[in-house]
């Protein structure tokens, strides 16, 4: 056979290969359980499980304006190590800190003949610099949740967020809320059993999520579409005031008197865990 002859027939089997592959890929079907010729119930276990939050976040943010961009950064990063310093004393090893510092230019203002206020922008122009230090806090210990915000006010905060609770969750967690799903997916399929006449068989199969147990669709099915992806230590004593020394050799401090004036209470609420089982029993008349 010629060369010639070799490649068109290499060319015929690719050819054909890949039109068997895609009539293949257009197929659609229903996938079976083997379960699914014989009589079952189905049943949807749901639970919802409430959990006590165990940390608490909040940010608060101080700013500090000066000719020279140096000197308010230095001023604005005395407040927040007197609020770290404060925040510290009263959480200990349960706080955590975050810090952000963003520096602003502030420039000369006009007044155009119509009336409009306009900045002269450029290097020239500049009058003074606002920095920003920001703090964002979170603690581990709940109870003292209050207190470390009440130190971190009592600086003064140009800026402060309420407190936010949120619980971390855990193995243990996920694993009671499913037990309870799956619990109430039994406790279904036998008030089904009983409302029908029918015999609760043993359990063939335990899927959690919401299903389907009674078998999938696959490939293309006219009505029907896919479902969308997943979205992407002992307390410091507090009888003292905390003081620091500023960058330019100033003192500063705050009293515990003024943190104790600014703890207002936080009420919490539970965090609600939710868990889905779908659950197929054998039936018998």
């Amino acid at each position: 056979m010629s060369i010639r002859a070799l490649l068109l027939a290499s060319v015929v089997a690719v050819v054909g290969w890949s039109g068997s592959a895609a009539a293949q890929e257009e197929q659609s079907g229903f996938d079976r359980p083997y379960w699914l010729d014989r009589s079952v119930i189905e049943a949807i276990g749901r639970a919802e499980l409430e959990v006590m939050p165990d940390r608490a976040t909040f940010q608060v943010a101080y700013e500090e304006t000066a000719r020279e961009a140096g000197e308010a950064s230095a001023r604005a990063a005395d407040r927040a190590r007197l609020a770290v310093a404060a925040m510290r004393q009263r959480g200990g090893d349960a706080v955590e800190i975050r810090t952000a510092v963003t520096m602003q230019a502030n420039y000369q203002e006009y007044r155009t003949r119509e009336g409009v206020v306009e900045q002269r922008e450029g290097a020239e122009n500049i009058r003074s610099y606002t920095a920003r230090v920001t703090l964002s806090v979170e603690v581990t210990d709940i109870a003292r949740a209050s207190g470390v915000r009440a130190a971190a006010l009592a600086v003064g905060p140009e800026q402060a967020q309420p407190l936010s609770f949120s619980l971390r969750e855990t193995t243990e967690h996920n694993r009671r809320a499913f037990a309870a799903a799956a619990e109430d997916a039994a406790l279904r399929a036998r008030a089904a059993a009983q409302a029908s006449g029918a015999r609760l068989g043993p359990l063939l199969a335990l899927q959690e999520g919401q299903g389907p147990c009674l078998g999938s669709w696959y490939g293309s099915r006219p009505g029907t579409f896919a479902p969308p992806p997943p979205p992407p230590p002992p307390q410091a004593a507090r009888d003292e005031a905390v003081v620091i020394t500023g960058a330019r050799g100033q003192r500063l401090q705050v009293t515990q008197e003024e943190i104790d004036r600014l703890d207002l209470p936080a009420d919490l609420t539970p965090i609600r865990l939710s868990a889905m089982v779908c659950a197929v029993y054998g039936a018998g008349g």
